[in-house]
């Protein structure tokens, strides 16, 4: 009887030894699973800060905006700590921390070619600061890192998939070895019930029935102690093996509990980053497509193909502000959004009066902007595009939107802007390329070019091309007399009324100095004659108030060369004929007009 009893005895605490080291290995296999985790989070977080700061970089290259750096400092602090973090991390794992040590120095590279682009933008200008070689090598890092991150990242998720696994079946092993060892222990006690004798009965009773209601779920049954030393000893035995045990079974039932949450929210958030990198690649791509466009008609090309996949499950509208008009136009649409005028003024709108988001997400619960009245079931938001503190356009918004379409849009609204912003910059240059700044008239390079296109299309269509080249006579007595600014004045009055007396097809230009020219492609000599005369009148009886004063008369000088293509002439030379005609009527007394003698007896003909 002794030695079954010792023999029980030395089964329980083996038992109890055996759960609490299961159990103490389940939470460690809990440990590491949150060790994969933080390894995971970490690389994505270092991504983001270092594309986060890519994004502020060409923000302020492109713009010279230093808001575009507000963060910049602060991401490329935050991604040297994530990068410490990550070799801290994996250092159990020779193959993560070769490729860790191969990130730093990547991300490290990346970093100070970034932090050496803005001290350039700092010293010399945004515009100056770019370097091709620079951006390029930028780039590449970038693209080593993506793919360096990810080769750790699906590591790391295979790793975190056996460990779950490995805890999974040490917690099914355990839950066996309860059982077994529960049973072995059961058949202990009976064995050693019947050597006990009847003198003992009640005491085996009592412990029998604790056993029996332990092992029926019942964690709190526990053997009365009582009888003889032996009885006393096995109920104390039993005592604690069921405390041990209901301890190893409740340790055990929230390492499952943990394991399953812990399972849960890395799905979860797997799913989420699927998402946010997703989001990320599409704003990406529409962020290349709006940097290659050319024009308007471009631009609303790519919107209406990216934004109904940006924002699927919104309806809305891109409003771009017309500062001539005053008014928003809208430039593209997606979804079937309730509300969609065409046109509308900008103080319809209380987004664009307060120069923030304006949320409506019930009728009465805010107040309706004029442009979205109606019955509009959905929430309502209208997010200002801006940037510089300027008001460039609204994109409207129909449908109850989650966390990540707030990034979306929030990343819709930068590229948008950016877009915008390089837009009415190349409109502005082109402009200023070929309009002479005190005339607003073409300017002596926008002539060489349309001269060419106006040569072939008169050749094409077998018309006339009339050149007429025009001078202010005694420009700089004018200007010596009564000043440069009066001059200037001058110079404004003439554009004015040669504009006028040509036609909305004609190209006038300020060839130089105060000589202009004029193509008219279709005009015979004979009417291009005509439109000069009167023009040479006009200008004669014309007089300019300048401060107080009435300046003039002035008088003006003409020379005329009408090409075709059957003259076989080259049009190289119809500029030289029409200025040779001016010089000679500079030369015959001024206020005339002169044309190429050879054309006028054509004409005649």
């Amino acid at each position: 009887m002794y030695a079954v009893m010792a023999l029980s005895a030395l089964a329980v605490l083996s038992l109890g030894a055996f759960l609490l080291q299961s159990s103490y290995q389940s939470r460690e296999a809990f440990d590491w699973v949150s060790h994969s985790q933080r390894v995971i989070i970490s690389l994505n977080s270092l991504q983001a800060s270092l594309g986060e700061a890519e994004s502020g970089l060409r923000g302020y290259l492109l713009t010279d905006d230093p808001a575009y750096l507000a963060r910049f400092e602060g991401n490329l602090g935050q991604a040297h700590q994530l990068r410490e973090r990550i070799l801290d991390l994996v250092q159990d794992n020779p193959t993560q921390w070769k490729r860790a040590k191969t990130l730093n120095l990547l991300a490290n590279d990346k970093a100070r070619i970034m932090a050496d682009a803005v001290k350039r933008g700092r010293r010399v200008g945004a515009s100056r600061a770019v370097d091709p070689l620079a951006r390029d090598r930028g780039r590449s890092l970038m693209q080593d890192i993506s793919i360096l991150t990810n080769a750790m990242r699906d590591d790391e998720r295979r790793l975190l998939l056996q460990r779950t696994v490995d805890a999974r079946q040490g917690y099914l092993f355990v839950r066996a070895a309860v059982v077994v060892g529960c049973s072995l222990l059961t058949l202990l006690i009976v064995l050693l019930g019947w050597q006990i004798r009847s003198g003992m009965t009640r005491p085996l009773e009592d412990l029998l029935d604790a056993v029996k209601r332990f092992g029926a779920g019942d964690r709190t049954a526990r053997a009365k102690v009582g009888g003889s030393v032996e009885f006393r000893e096995l109920a104390l035995t039993h005592n604690i093996m069921a405390e041990q045990l209901g301890t190893a079974i409740e340790q055990s039932n929230r390492t499952e509990a943990m394991l399953a949450r812990a399972n849960n929210e890395l799905l979860e958030r797997s799913r989420t980053l699927e998402a946010r990198q997703h989001s990320i690649e599409l704003l990406s791509d529409l962020a290349r497509r709006l940097q290659a466009i050319r024009d308007e008609g471009e631009l609303t090309t790519v919107l209406d193909c990216f934004l109904p996949q940006v924002l699927p499950d919104l309806a809305g509208s891109l409003y771009v502000l017309n500062h001539s008009h005053n008014l928003l136009t809208r430039l593209s649409t997606w979804g079937e959004p309730y509300a969609n005028p065409e046109t509308f003024a900008p103080d319809q709108c209380w987004g664009l009066r307060r120069g923030q988001s304006h949320a409506v997400e019930r009728t009465g619960a805010d107040i309706v902007c004029g442009h979205a009245r109606g019955n509009v079931p959905v929430e309502r938001l209208c997010e200002p595009v801006i940037a510089g503190g300027e008001v460039l356009g609204l994109i409207y918004v129909e449908g109850l939107s989650d966390a990540e379409d707030r990034f979306r849009l929030t990343l819709l609204m930068e590229n948008v802007a950016l877009a915008l912003v390089n837009e009415n910059l190349r409109s502005r240059l082109r402009e200023q390329s070929i309009r002479d700044p005190l005339t607003r008239l073409f300017n002596r390079r926008y002539l060489e070019e349309a001269l060419q296109i106006e040569a072939a299309r008169a050749q094409r269509s077998g018309t006339p091309l009339a050149v007429v080249m025009a001078d202010v006579d005694h420009f700089k007595r004018f200007n010596d007399t009564h000043g440069h600014e009066a001059g200037d004045a001058l110079l404004r009055a003439v554009a004015g009324q040669i504009q006028t007396h040509f036609r909305h097809g004609d190209i006038v230009c300020r060839y130089g100095g105060e000589e202009f020219t004029v193509i008219a492609p279709g005009a015979s000599l004979a009417l291009i004659c005509q439109r000069v005369d009167e023009l040479r009148r006009m200008v004669r009886e014309m007089t300019i108030d300048f401060r107080g004063q009435r300046l003039g008369p002035v008088t003006m000088s003409f020379g005329i060369d009408v090409w075709t293509a059957a003259g076989g002439r080259s049009i190289d030379a119809l500029i030289g004929e029409a200025d040779r005609a001016l010089f000679r009527a500079k030369r015959l007394g001024r206020d005339r007009i002169e044309t190429v003698p050879q054309r006028v007896a054509a004409a005649a003909e």
